[in-house]
């Protein structure tokens, strides 16, 4: 008996000892993978690419992260960020694919449409976005169609029933193709009229009753006329976005209609957008320890009090979801039949 108990201590003590040398040996390689992260990034400056001007919402978005990511990332990089306007925030995804470096330093608050962008070949150099790498998503971006409440449609089935002068920014802009699919699928009579400069020309002419109606995303409609909303100003028609706004659950979400098959992925496609909204992405071909450590400093953003009274104080609103899931939702965006993707980009390519 006493031989025996001396073994099974004996064993003990050896299986003891190996489980120690393993624990040690993970540790020691969870050790060396993170510093070798640090190494890399100590006294680098990552770039966060914005496809827009200064001070609209990707802009404003990328700044904020710029602002508090980099004291996340193991080696605490720079962080800064370089605006590259040009073809609706494509060029700056072209260049995130094609020419900035792929080691971890090239971020982007991607163009929110980019998968479809990418499903209907419209950025330039066969991009494929399902390449990017995603970091992490800091808000959707429900685009809404508003009339003016004086207006004769008060809603979406009144659009169906009167004319409805409908201000757009351009031909090729959601501003126009959306309102025109509603009026072929759904059977609304959005009397599209383009050329306004932006949001802000084509809500000044709602104001002076030139149409009478628009779209404009929640977050810069709150930022710039809260009013609109809170005095009810404006009604809202629909909303660009797959599922409802929990604001507007009694509104109609364009993901959500349709007859037919094809008619519902065209629309979920032109819909998928508000959830990339102002998302992170990295260029592909990025080392896969990296891209995780990006996408751990972006969740540890997100608890930091600092950048969440940062968000408050700017009036910046967060949505956030993790690079994982931001990854499928991308990838979601480009899973359409070739039948639906051809007449989606009809509207798309219209003048």
């Amino acid at each position: 008996m006493k031989r025996v108990t001396a073994i099974s201590n004996l064993n003990g003590l050896m299986c003891s000892a190996a489980m120690a040398a393993g624990l040690s040996m993970g540790a020691a390689a969870a050790y060396s993978q993170t510093d070798a992260i640090a190494e890399f990034y100590d006294g680098q400056t990552i770039t966060i690419y914005v496809g827009f001007g200064p001070g609209g919402g990707y802009d404003l978005y990328g700044r904020l992260a710029a602002d508090f990511l980099g004291k996340h990332i193991p080696g605490n990089p720079d962080v800064i960020v370089e605006n590259m306007p040009g073809a609706g925030g494509r060029l700056a995804a072209q260049y995130l694919y094609s020419v900035a470096p792929q080691d971890g330093t090239a971020l982007s608050v991607i163009v929110q449409s980019v998968g479809m962008d990418s499903a209907l070949g419209t950025i330039p150099g066969n991009v494929d976005a399902a390449q990017f790498a995603a970091i992490g998503r800091l808000t959707a971006n429900y685009e809404l169609g508003i009339a003016w409440a004086g207006a004769e449609a008060q809603n979406f089935e009144d659009a169906k029933t009167v004319p409805v002068p409908f201000a757009s920014t351009g031909a090729g802009s959601a501003s126009a193709f959306v309102p025109r699919m509603l009026n072929d699928i759904e059977g609304t009579q959005f009397e599209v009229i383009a050329g306004y400069q932006g949001t802000s020309n084509a809500a000044i002419a709602m104001e002076q009753s030139e149409v009478d109606a628009m779209m404009i995303g929640i977050a810069g409609l709150r930022a710039s006329r809260p009013d609109w909303l809170d005095n009810g100003m404006v009604n809202v028609l629909w909303q660009l976005s797959n599922e409802p706004h929990p604001d507007f659950m009694d509104v109609p979400a364009v993901g959500q209609l349709g007859t037919t098959d094809e008619e519902r992925q065209m629309l979920q496609l032109v819909a998928g957008a508000a959830g990339v909204g102002r998302s992170l992405v990295t260029t592909p071909n990025v080392p896969a320890e990296r891209v995780e450590a990006l996408r751990r400093a972006f969740d540890a953003m997100l608890e930091d009090e600092a950048f969440l009274a940062a968000a408050t104080e700017r009036n910046q609103e967060l949505d956030p979801i993790s690079g994982e899931a931001l990854q499928d939702v991308i990838n979601s965006q480009m899973d359409v039949s070739p039948d639906a993707l051809e007449r989606v980009r009809a509207y798309v390519m219209a003048n």
